[in-house]
């Protein structure tokens, strides 16, 4: 009896601890099945959308995920959807959902290209379409570059022919015209000194370095496989070189303008007589003429204007007195009353400056040939025999007269 007690006694922490191992078994599994995740049921769709497209190479932007089960309606709030991306970091890379929505945070790292974030959650598809919507391309930095989006200005664009510095600012845009902010823009030239190989741009999508050159000079500028070019050139003094020919009053005197080489200013003649020719933008020579209604001397003054630059140069015409012209009439032929008289009209040679010419008979006519410019014959009839004095006046443009006579007798 004593033995069978000691026997029983001994069983006794054996059926414990087995016990006790069963009790601790079955509390690790119902804690497991607390830890399960709750994923989303087989037809169920996820959708995507993100607070911005395209971000900064250090920026950021919130994506959520959107499930729903195959009746529309939102799945159970705690549904696990897990996040990856091809580029930046995600955080967290899980998150549950409530009404139906996950949301998680995309960081850039300084990388710069197109982020490809995704979004899964049990067997949850990303619709039956060409594109899923289960995933998102989102542009991080340089990536964002949009077509025909870097352009490249110099401020001011030129420097003068000593050397200079001037500003260059590059500017980045996405596809919707939107600045570019946070992008990393590099610079090169092909002469010169830029004070800095890149630099990164502002809210505006500005990038900004400086150029100090002597030299016509073209800096470059590249980012997310976009390139643009400026050409900063010399900035050449707007100067003009004055001609004069000779001048008569009355007569058209020629100036010849000529702008430097490479310039094209815009060119104002002040003729010193109180009168100015605008000659408009003058980029080769250029002849105008002018006529001085007095003899004296004039000073030209050329006025020439270019990129808010103005340049005056002057030269001095001495116009000489116009010489008076001569007429002659001669008779060309025998005058016999009755009988048709022929005279020949000779004004001065190349006729310049005649208004009109007007002959006088002497019996009282008169005839007006107008601005003859070779000898001409004038034929007329006396009909009383008698002397006459025959007169050819000549007006000039200046309306004064010369004459030139002739004395006929007429049988």
């Amino acid at each position: 009896m004593t033995m069978l007690k000691r026997l029983l006694n001994r069983a006794r922490p054996v059926r414990a601890r087995a016990l006790l191992a069963l009790v601790a078994a079955g509390t690790l599994a119902l804690s497991a099945c607390d830890k399960a995740q709750l994923l989303a049921p087989s037809n169920s769709t996820l959708s995507m959308t993100a607070g911005a497209m395209v971000i900064a190479s250090g920026g950021s932007t919130q994506v959520q995920a959107m499930v729903l089960e195959s009746a529309g309606t939102p799945v159970q709030n705690g549904t696990t959807v897990r996040f990856t991306t091809t580029l930046g970091r995600l955080d967290p890379v899980e998150a549950q959902t409530r009404n139906g929505v996950a949301t998680t945070t995309l960081f850039g790292d300084g990388a710069s290209g197109v982020a490809e974030v995704r979004a899964v959650s049990g067997s949850a598809s990303g619709g039956t379409g060409t594109t899923p919507t289960n995933k998102l391309s989102i542009a991080v930095g340089s990536g964002g570059v949009g077509e025909g989006g870097l352009s490249i200005r110099a401020n001011p664009a030129t420097v003068p022919v000593a050397g200079g510095t001037v500003e260059i600012i590059a500017t980045a845009v996405d596809a919707n015209n939107g600045a570019l902010s946070g992008v990393n823009v590099a610079f090169s030239s092909d002469r010169g000194t830029l004070s800095a190989g890149s630099a990164m741009t502002n809210s505006f999508g500005e990038a900004r370095v400086q150029l100090t050159t002597n030299r016509e000079t073209i800096v470059t500028a590249t980012v997310g496989g976009r390139t643009a070019s400026v050409t900063v050139k010399l900035f050449l003094p707007a100067t003009v070189t004055l001609s004069a020919g000779s001048a008569i009053a009355g007569q058209p005197t020629t100036l010849t303008v000529t702008p430097a080489d490479g310039t094209a200013p815009k060119v104002v003649i002040a003729w010193g007589d109180g009168t100015e020719s605008d000659l408009g933008i003058v980029a080769t020579e250029r002849r105008v003429t002018h006529v001085y209604s007095e003899s004296g001397s004039y000073a030209i003054i050329a006025t020439a204007t270019d990129n808010g630059d103005t340049f005056t140069n002057t030269t001095t015409v001495v116009v000489s007195a116009r010489p008076s012209p001569t007429i002659a009439v001669t008779s060309a032929g025998s005058t016999i009353t009755g009988a048709p008289s022929v005279f020949l009209v000779t004004p001065p040679s190349g006729g310049a400056g005649i208004r009109n010419v007007k002959i006088d008979f002497g019996d009282g006519t008169e005839v007006s040939l107008g601005a003859v410019t070779a000898a001409t014959p004038v034929s007329h009839q006396y009909a009383a025999a008698g002397t006459y004095t025959v007169r050819a006046i000549l007006t000039d443009g200046t309306g004064v007269d010369t004459v030139g006579t002739a004395i006929v007798t007429v049988p």
